[in-house]
């Protein structure tokens, strides 16, 4: 009984799929886990080459990102989402590893490409949730639709779409990666005044930094909430995409500010000679992943088994208290005779499943407008490629990690 548990306990903690079976069933999901471990890959790969603080930022997105999962998996009230099996599973299955390696791809590429602009550490997590958003609206979008995860299907928290994407989705991104990004640069700024951002401050103060940096970008993510989202959406019942725009836009605004005031002349080392370096590579392969993605999936072939929505009786409630105290509600489970999303549907299966199913098949479906979905996901891919190549080509070059030593003088 004994070695019963044990296997059941370490099951829940890692359990594993054989990749010919997802290859099989979802091809799409498989694809998408070997870019994101690459790329993951390429991160450590300039970490490591680079030295100084690189390799602590790499570690901290990486238990940012661990935290950040840990905690929406146990919160009823942001547990409104379930991804799809990959080939390495952790937390009872919540947990992909791929989903691991999306911090470091997203928030650790979008940190080196603002670190050439040679902004000033308060100004920089603006750029760099901004730059997080612009790799994130691809693999949103084709996600949703080939079924890599699903979304709760009636919180009001993310009921609000673009694409089957919650506006919600966006503005968690930029505002997570940004409240990262301030903790990580402004510690540091505080326990090492002399050193530059991308300079080593020694073991312990990194660590500090690093630790506190991973835990707090969750609460300083959600706070960036209360102003815009919980105001305007919660008591005025403005639409998510409104509050969404918003945020963008007062980023923007204090990104163009700081960079006309301040930015010019601190980039002075003039356009990078081209080199294809660790960075650079990542975003070739995201961006080109999601364009040839667009051209060739067909979602309708997605047979998804796994964790999903639980199915239930459609008149139980659960409650959604928001930070004002208003209490808003969701469904406790997914409604078979209510749900109207067309992202998936049960026609590769013989029945839907039964009351009280976890685990469950879902099916795929057609894009609703293939060449509409082709021209907004390659529009995307092309601004945001257009975006990190300027960034990464044309901004100067990487702040040196390695710490200047100034010769004194001499009498």
């Amino acid at each position: 009984m004994e070695n019963v548990d044990v296997t059941d306990t370490l099951r829940w903690w890692v359990k594993f799929r054989d990749p010919r079976d997802t290859y099989r069933l979802h091809d799409s999901f498989l694809k998408c886990e070997l870019v994101f471990l690459t790329g993951c890959v390429l991160t450590l790969i300039h970490a490591l080459r680079s030295g100084g603080r690189f390799c602590w930022l790499w570690l901290g997105v990486v238990l940012h990102g661990l935290w950040v999962e840990a905690i929406s998996y146990n919160l009823p009230d942001v547990d409104n989402f379930w991804h799809a099996q990959g080939m390495v599973m952790f937390l009872g299955q919540r947990l992909p590893l791929y989903v691991i390696a999306l911090y470091p791809l997203f928030l650790y590429t979008a940190s080196v490409a603002v670190a050439h602009m040679g902004l000033p550490w308060w100004i920089q997590p603006f750029a760099v949730g901004l730059s997080v958003v612009l790799l994130d609206i691809p693999y949103d979008i084709m996600g949703i639709k080939n079924l890599w995860w699903t979304w709760h299907d009636t919180d009001p928290n993310i009921y609000d779409r673009h694409y089957y994407v919650p506006w919600t989705s966006y503005y968690f991104h930029a505002t997570f990666a940004a409240g990262f990004t301030f903790v990580f640069h402004g510690l540091h700024r505080l326990v090492a005044s002399d050193k530059k951002t991308t300079q080593n401050a020694g073991i312990f103060k990194e660590l500090i930094c690093c630790l506190i940096a991973s835990m707090c970008g969750f609460p300083l993510g959600v706070l960036q909430f209360i102003p815009l989202y919980h105001t305007l959406h919660d008591i005025f019942d403005i639409h998510s995409e409104v509050c969404a725009l918003i945020l963008f836009a007062v980023y923007t605004m204090i990104l163009w500010t700081a960079f006309q005031s301040v930015g010019r002349g601190l980039s002075t080392t003039g356009k990078r000679k081209f080199r294809l370096d660790e960075i650079l590579t990542l975003v070739i392969l995201h961006y080109t992943f999601y364009i040839y993605l667009v051209f060739t999936a067909k979602p309708e072939n997605i047979v998804a088994v796994g964790l999903h929505e639980p199915v239930g009786p459609c008149n139980e409630t659960t409650p959604v208290t928001t930070p004002f105290g208003h209490v808003l509600s969701k469904r406790k489970y997914l409604c078979l005779e209510k749900y109207d999303e067309p992202n998936f549907d049960f026609h590769c299966v013989k029945s839907p499943p039964p009351p009280g199913s976890e685990w469950y098949t879902i099916c795929g479906t057609k894009f609703p407008n293939h060449a509409e979905y082709i021209v907004v996901v390659c529009a995307f891919c092309v601004f945001g490629l257009a975006w990190y190549l300027n960034l990464l080509l044309n901004m100067g070059s990487l702040p040196s990690a390695k710490a200047t030593h100034t010769k004194p003088k001499q009498n």
